[in-house]
């Protein structure tokens, strides 16, 4: 009896498989290990769309449990609307936990096989993934791969059974359309000449790079709502604006700020994720004073040396405060600059979008004298005038308990600022204009909003003090008057608001508020009575 010759499963997919294992082959010889996962996914669907095949980067799944939708997952590349392909970047040999991802992913789309690529070792480590043949095979690995959006609460993982009904939707994004990517100089090679190990002795740590990415991963991508259409991998963040079809005529807002040296601070004592939240609300605030929500944030995160838990914990922090106001963290960058900044220190700068109607766009014209000044209690410095407040407590323990102000220095130095959007956007039609007492404090945001003959009279007993600012003044032995230039007092957010409106805002808003001041005849000033 001859025993049969076993060979390799074949599927009706095989021959695209051999001609996608020959571009993979390409990616690794051109670019070989060391980079981020993002640019072999990025070379191989370049390569796959010159060779005449459709491909698409960060394809979105649908995913529904007893007629919910509850997440979607993303596949790296999508090619020919029958082939899954993941990519790694990962310094040891794929596990299991690579190859439940891609068991999930092809009992998503029904494709009978799909490629499993790990480009960050010195060769090419591929893997052959079959699709599987029962639920029970993929179905207990679903959610460590499904992304779900904001505020969507997933089924309890032991309440979901073989007979549950699980259903999968893949997303038409680009249509019938092939991907587009932007034409590539050719003269520019696509990787330095400077080897892996040269390039590391500078200073540059490419694997921690990589890990970072992955720590942060799941968070960045628990921002993403149904208008991302690719974020994290893609060279570019691609956001649908079709809903702004809608609007009678939308306005983009933007604007970009740092967190500034509160940096240091945090830096100083070990605490990070609060620098997240800072850049993000900072953000928020500076857009919302004209109206507008946000749609989307991009980060920068810059550093000496690259400590991966330490950038994971600042992009976790920018992602949860994104999440809070239901804004998708599009993408950012992490650079790794020794020699621009000193040894342990980093820079956070972010760069927000978001829309409005144009006619509701604030300030309004309407603005009159006997207007009154609301203002929205502040939860700390926010993220202005740390140069000065480093000065006052250098050589302070700031993990010291001062009694005064019922925490230690850190706690009270390092709250993140707060985002006043929740609690103000709901209500705008009743808002004439509103300042955001950021860096300049009192003296100089608030005339940014008025018009050149009127005045602004901020009464200094309106309102109670928090004794952090008592504090610094007098260790600083800083005037008043500079004070509310520099700091926000207490106050990080002044409405203003017709007289006969103000009682109702007041009780819209459900947190306490103060009449601080009043529009009067003037010259475009603050003036402090």
């Amino acid at each position: 009896m001859t025993k049969e010759k076993v060979g390799l499963v074949k599927t009706q997919l095989d021959e695209l498989t051999y001609k996608v294992n020959g571009l993979a082959m390409r990616v690794m010889r051109e670019l070989r290990s060391g980079h981020k996962e993002e640019f072999y996914q990025r070379r191989l669907t370049e390569l796959c769309l010159k060779e005449g095949l459709r491909a698409e980067m960060e394809k979105r799944v649908e995913v529904w449990i007893n007629d919910s939708l509850v997440g979607y997952l993303y596949l790296d590349l999508w090619i020919e609307n029958s082939f899954v392909v993941e990519c790694k970047a990962l310094s040891h040999d794929l596990t299991n936990h690579e190859l439940h991802q891609v068991l999930v992913y092809l009992a998503a789309t029904g494709s009978p096989v799909g490629m499993l690529y790990n480009f960050g070792k010195s060769t090419l480590e591929f893997k052959r993934v079959l699709k599987p043949a029962s639920m029970q095979d993929w179905q207990k690995y679903l959610y460590r791969v499904i992304w779900t959006p904001p505020d969507t609460v997933l089924p309890r993982e032991d309440s979901i059974s073989p007979n549950t009904p699980i259903r999968f939707s893949v997303v038409s994004d680009l249509a019938d359309q092939p991907a587009v990517l932007p034409s590539v100089d050719k003269s520019v090679p696509i990787r330095d000449s400077v080897t892996e190990s040269a390039y590391s002795s500078s200073g540059v740590d490419i694997d921690a790079g990589n890990r970072a990415v992955e720590l942060m991963k799941e968070s960045v991508r628990a921002t993403y709502n149904e208008s991302v259409l690719a974020g994290i991998g893609s060279f570019g963040g691609l956001f649908d604006v079709s809903a702004l079809k809608q609007m009678d005529s939308p306005v983009l807002v933007a604007s970009t700020d740092g967190v500034g040296t509160k940096v240091k601070l945090a830096a100083s004592v070990g605490r990070y994720r609060g620098i997240g939240h800072d850049i993000v609300n900072h953000c928020i605030n500076d857009i919302l004073v004209q109206g507008a929500r946000p749609l989307f944030f991009m980060d920068y995160f810059a550093t000496s040396k690259l400590n991966p838990e330490q950038t994971a914990d600042v992009v976790t922090g920018i992602a949860e405060a994104c999440k809070e106001s239901g804004m998708a963290l599009l993408g950012g960058e992490t650079a790794e600059m020794p020699g621009v900044y000193h040894d342990g220190e980093f820079d956070v700068a972010g760069t927000i979008v978001g829309v409005l109607e144009r006619s509701r766009l604030l300030p309004r014209p309407n603005l009159l004298a006997g207007d009154l000044i609301l203002g929205l209690p502040s939860n700390g410095p926010h993220t202005n005038g740390y140069s000065l407040i480093r000065k006052v407590f250098e050589g302070a323990d700031l993990q010291s308990i001062h009694p005064e102000i019922g925490c230690s220095l850190a706690d009270a130095l390092l709250t993140p600022h707060r985002s006043y959007f929740n609690a103000l956007y709901p209500h705008l039609e009743k808002v004439k204009a509103l300042a955001h007492l950021t860096g300049g404090g009192f003296i100089e945001n608030i005339p940014r909003i008025l018009p050149e003959n009127l005045s602004a009279v901020i009464h200094l007993n309106s309102w109670q003090i928090p004794p952090l600012w008592r504090l610094i003044q007098e260790r600083g032995n800083i005037s008043t008057e500079e004070m509310y230039r520099v700091f926000n007092m207490g106050i990080g957010m002044v409405a203003i608001v017709d007289k006969s409106a103000a009682a109702d805002l007041k009780n819209s808003i459900t947190e306490p508020t103060f009449i601080i001041g009043e529009l009067v005849d003037g010259e475009r000033k603050t003036i402090l009575v």
